[in-house]
């Protein structure tokens, strides 16, 4: 089961009322990928209804910056604009942060 199939898994904190959502990153999936499935779920939007993220970032830079030497090391962050949101990506989580009451 893909990591983002529904908003209900586990591993996944959703807490919308609060304008964060947090979800795990697993290795398997590309970050690109994982990050527009978690930025449509905060959104409750269908992930081809956003905007491509390579407008916003290279997707293949940051799977180099979260999968290389850097993306070992300790405090890593990458934090861009998207879809009205606020995204942090670390090697090991995805935070989607956005205003609950525009729905972005």
């Amino acid at each position: 089961m893909n990591s983002h199939d529904d908003g209900d898994r586990p591993s996944a904190k959703d807490a919308s009322d609060s304008g964060v959502h947090t979800v795990r990153l697993d290795g398997d999936e590309p970050s690109a990928m994982a990050i527009v499935h978690a930025v449509s779920t905060a959104l409750k939007r269908q992930p081809l209804d956003l905007e491509p993220l390579s407008a916003q970032v290279d997707p293949e830079a940051l799977d180099d910056l979260l999968n290389g030497p850097i993306g070992r090391r300790d405090g890593l962050k990458i934090a861009f604009q998207f879809e009205e949101c606020t995204v942090v990506v670390t090697p090991a989580s995805i935070s989607v942060y956005f205003d609950p009451s525009t729905g972005g």
